[in-house]
């Protein structure tokens, strides 16, 4: 299968000839002194195909190879960025593979090879409690020049940039982003995207197409051994899945009748999967776009048919009974049980959500699950709830505060960051090489690079991305393969290509990411939190039969209760933040 068939809505445009990697061709330095502290300075505010002479762009180097037709990040000589040694403030999470932010190693070689170096503010903590230190910083107005890697949200980013305090990035993406400008061309849709209802951008983006991540809500896996063992085929239809399971049952395949046909744990939702045979269902929020208006799935009439196969399922103890309560430690102990596989299949993001990853053995246990395609409902329907939008693009990798006093000098060192060798010690350390003329990615085409292990978890190497990067999908299928030693990155896509990507349903379907005001943040989230709740904790019921999805009474008092929770008033603020985001 072509690259271009697998890169969903995403145009493909010809990249700008020259380099990446920024230099200025005046003395930086004295350019990047006369910034103001609020960041409007003369030439900045170019649009963002205005490119001012004073920035121009790096050779690219000549000993990388690259497939034909690639689009994204190139590899091209990164030069000081200034002529003195500028330090920036920036604030932080800790994080256990990047280990120390001064003494890491790509800490140390970005500062080499820009001139700028970072007085790293380290906080610790869970993700919210890391929130919560940095809005406090805010309101006592103890503001660093930036702050990376902190997972503002997209109604935090337009509150804080109304408010003054978030630098609008947008107008210096012209002159002084040339790598995310050339980014915002290659995936047009990156502007509307990150970009807040005034149409500024409060923050430095990265954008990440990551083409299994895609399908990943809803993969699903069986053990083909398994299925050549009871005689059956990969199952099309929901009948036939559940004709698979009663198969794996009566075999015992597990032995001693600890066969579990199906397993399944809390955090990978049955729904996204499962309910996709009933209705278009991208699972948690359930917002999704029909002709325009925005609705949700989880009080419709198929969601309930949905809810009636799911029982069924469960009655008949096909699946695993602990399946809204197991976390991630029993799935794997469910996978990786001693002797032969007790589990037929798993509902998982990746092999790795319940059996261990052994790359180095042709036989590991991880092989012998496939995923498979998503089923075929009773009345016809049959989606792989694909997403679009909402895996490519980061807004928040980087937020220049109003403290920052050379934003434009802020913006460069962010923008280097997305030079092709910069992503690769970035994202992996500097364990990598170039790949040579005729050595193959993942997606068969000339590979350009390649790591020792697909995932790098040695400590104080890379900034495990926390970071502006541009890893495009032919970016991504560029690592290389060797045959002898294939990574799980290989199957994964290719699984992903034949059993998920033919059955995507159409974008406009789906719900994008969008923002809300202050005031309709406030009200979405109490609505959200309580309509969460009732739906999953109502799933886990109608499942498990205590309550009894084929009662109408049992259906209808479900609908009852999040009707009054506030699906009207939800609904309403989405339609509106949905019409704003495509105005």
């Amino acid at each position: 299968m072509s690259n271009d068939h697998a890169r969903p809505g995403v145009s493909r445009r010809s990249l700008l000839s020259g380099a990446l990697g920024l230099t200025a061709a005046t003395a930086a330095g004295g350019l990047l002194s006369a910034c103001s502290g609020g960041g409007s300075a003369g030439s900045a505010a170019a649009g963002a195909g205005d490119v001012v002479p004073s920035v121009t762009l790096g050779p690219k180097l000549a000993t990388v190879q690259y497939p034909e037709g690639y689009v994204g990040p190139v590899a091209r000589a990164l030069k000081p960025l200034t002529s003195e040694k500028v330090t920036f403030k920036i604030v932080v999470p800790q994080d256990v593979t990047i280990g120390d932010w001064k003494t890491n190693a790509f800490t140390k070689w970005l500062e080499q090879k820009t001139n700028v170096h970072i007085e790293w503010n380290q906080i610790g903590g869970t993700a919210d409690d890391i929130m919560t230190k940095v809005n406090a910083m805010i309101a006592a107005g103890d503001i660093p020049d930036a702050f990376m890697g902190v997972s503002f949200t997209r109604s935090q980013l337009f509150l804080y940039g109304q408010q003054g305090l978030f630098t609008d990035v947008g107008q210096y993406i012209g002159a002084y982003a040339l790598n995310l400008q050339q980014a915002m061309k290659d995936y047009p849709d990156t502007r509307k995207l990150v970009q807040a209802p005034d149409k500024k951008i409060y923050s430095f983006p990265s954008i990440n197409d990551c083409y299994h991540c895609r399908a990943s809500n809803g993969r699903t896996f069986l053990n083909t051994d398994w299925l050549q063992q009871v005689g059956l085929d990969v199952p099309k239809t929901t009948d036939e899945f559940r004709e698979v399971l009663r198969a794996f049952k009566k075999a015992d395949l597990g032995g001693n009748g600890k066969t579990i046909p199906f397993a399944g744990y809390k955090d990978a939702a049955l729904d996204s999967y499962f309910m996709n045979a009933f209705l278009y269902n991208p699972g948690d929020p359930w917002l999704v776009v029909n002709d325009g208006k925005v609705d949700v799935t989880f009080d419709k009439d198929e969601w309930r048919e949905g809810l009636k196969y799911l029982h069924g399922l469960y009655r008949e103890g096909l699946i695993n009974k602990d399946v809204f309560t197991a976390d991630q430690d029993q799935m794997e102990r469910y996978g990786n049980s001693p002797g032969k596989p007790i589990i037929g299949g798993a509902r998982s993001y990746y092999w790795g959500g319940f059996v261990d990853i052994d790359q180095k053995d042709p036989n590991a246990r991880w092989r012998k699950y496939q995923a498979i395609p998503p089923l075929e409902g009773p009345n016809k329907v049959r989606y792989a709830a694909w997403n679009y939008l909402g895996v490519g693009v980061d807004v928040a990798k980087l937020v220049i505060t109003k403290k920052c006093a050379k934003p434009e000098l802020m913006v460069m060192w962010a923008d280097a960051q997305m030079e092709l060798e910069a992503i690769l010690r970035a994202y992996g350390g500097p364990q990598f090489a170039w790949a040579k003329k005729g050595e193959l990615g993942i997606n068969g085409k000339q590979a350009i690079y390649g790591f020792d292990a697909t995932w790098n978890t040695a400590k104080n190497l890379s900034w495990s991305q926390d970071n502006a990067m541009y890893r495009s999908q032919d970016f991504r299928l560029g690592e290389k393969v060797n045959p002898k030693d294939l990574t799980f990155e290989q199957p994964l896509y290719q699984q992903t290509v034949d059993s998920y990507f033919p059955y995507k349903q159409p974008q406009e379907m789906q719900f994008p990411p969008v923002t809300l005001d202050q005031d309709q943040a406030a009200q979405e989230a109490e609505l959200k939190t309580n309509l969460k709740n009732e739906v999953s904790q109502s799933l886990s019921r109608f499942v498990t039969g205590q309550l009894d999805p084929n009662d109408d009474g049992a259906w209808n008092d479900y609908k009852d209760r999040v009707a009054k929770i506030g699906v009207k008033p939800y609904l309403d603020l989405q339609q509106a933040a949905y019409e704003t985001y495509n105005s």
